[in-house]
């Protein structure tokens, strides 16, 4: 049985990147980023809600600098289209960032414009430096906003969902990342 009381139905779920490799992605990812920021400087981690929970965990267990961790969660509209303006709920100013060494993490780059958003957003609170972290990148050629200096896999453009995304709110405790099978607009 689903959380939801429903049958389970793993077989609408395709796996796409492995425990041992999403494992492997932030291994390479956390030594980039400790090749780029000094031990001896305080890093603010901004993770993207609700997302990025399970790989900022991951990650900021590797870092070997002392981290502060912030947390922004962004919205579009229910059924937007991949051109509705995202909306940040959250006060990007109130974030301790001014002077600072920031690294915005995100777990899945789909057409950027989040990013974009947030990236944009930070720099006019002027931090000392801000760089961009995903673990999947989907392939697209619409894709906006320059790209992210950290990124662990490319992917194809579908709808994925575990290790911290979801569908509907189900499917973020899965250890590995895996396509939806069903078009979940119909779902």
């Amino acid at each position: 049985m689903a959380e939801d009381g429903r049958p389970a139905r793993q077989e609408r779920l395709r796996v796409l990147v492995s425990e041992a490799a999403l494992a492997r992605h932030v291994d390479v990812l956390a030594s980039a980023i400790t090749r780029d920021v000094p031990a001896t400087e305080t890093l603010v981690v901004v993770g993207v809600l609700k997302g990025s929970l399970v790989f900022l965990a991951d990650v900021i267990r590797r870092l070997p600098m002392p981290i502060e961790v912030e947390l922004v969660e962004t919205k579009r509209a229910a059924g937007a289209d991949r051109h509705e303006p995202v909306r940040v709920l959250d006060d990007l100013e109130a974030l301790p960032v001014a002077g600072r060494n920031v690294l915005l993490l995100d777990c899945v780059l789909n057409s950027g414009r989040t990013l974009e958003v947030l990236r944009s957003g930070l720099w006019a609170l002027g931090p000392a430096s801000l760089r961009t972290c995903v673990l999947l990148r989907k392939a697209r050629r619409d894709a906006v906003g320059p790209p992210p200096d950290y990124v662990g896999q490319e992917i194809p453009d579908t709808f994925v969902v575990g290790y911290g995304l979801d569908h509907a709110n189900r499917w973020r405790h899965l250890p590995y990342v895996a396509e939806l099978l069903e078009d979940p607009v119909r779902e």
